[in-house]
């Protein structure tokens, strides 16, 4: 008897967290809270704040997004490997937490890339009142960056028969279009084996521009990486 009583009063008090900002959900399920992170045994140390889509702060509404990632030796987030594993509520974050976790960086022990990597990103209202908007309803105040075509590198002849695997970091400029421009190669492993391709293929992908008050703007210096590994 006294165990059900303790067991009873636990997950009474464990549903008791489940709560809107309006009051306690008695309808919220455990399968509602965010699942626990898998780093794999990584460490991160840098993590942005995403940005709160504007659309979520003017319904008051919150929420997370779980990502699944690869993450390099060097610990740099693989951007072409983000995925959404979970989304509660599904439609609002998604962009924002994959925008934030391309700017995570890990410590990696093991110097080896680490696949499947997990992380979840809360969005959270602060407790002050919200400014009332001053643009239109269907006017965006701030989106950033989308990924809108995901390129495969072509894997170098001569490199795939000698079994060598390699990637390379690139840094480029997104136009107001979402093409990409000043295609710049800031390190390669090993050196020159797949610059080239990079090249080619940094030039082939295309982005929903980044907005600031519904206007499309140019951004700089934007990181990107393409690994080339063996099956």
């Amino acid at each position: 008897m006294k165990r059900s009583l303790f067991l009873s009063i636990a997950l009474a008090g464990i549903l008791g967290t489940c709560s809107t900002r309006e009051g306690s959900n008695l309808e919220t399920s455990l399968t509602d809270l965010p699942p626990p992170n898998i780093t794999q045994g990584l460490f991160a140390y840098n993590i942005p704040t995403p940005m709160y889509p504007l659309s979520a702060q003017r319904m008051n509404l919150e929420g997370w997004v779980m990502l699944s990632f690869n993450v390099t030796s060097d610990g740099a987030v693989v951007a072409n490997s983000i995925d959404t594993v979970q989304a509660q509520p599904p439609g609002y974050f998604e962009s924002a937490a994959t925008a934030a976790a391309r700017g995570m960086r890990f410590e990696n022990p093991r110097n080896e890339t680490i696949r499947d990597v997990r992380w979840v990103f809360r969005f959270e209202l602060e407790d002050e009142e919200l400014p009332e908007p001053q643009a239109d309803e269907d006017s965006i105040q701030f989106r950033e960056l989308i990924p809108m075509r995901y390129i495969t590198p072509n894997y170098p002849e001569d490199a795939r028969e000698q079994g060598i695997e390699g990637y390379v970091m690139v840094d480029f400029t997104v136009n107001t279009d979402g093409s990409v421009t000043n295609i710049e190669i800031t390190d390669s492993v090993p050196p020159g084996v797949f610059d080239s391709e990079a090249l080619a293929a940094a030039a082939r992908l295309r982005f929903e521009p980044r907005i600031v008050l519904d206007v499309p703007v140019q951004v700089e210096n934007v990181e990107y990486r393409f690994d080339w590994e063996l099956p």
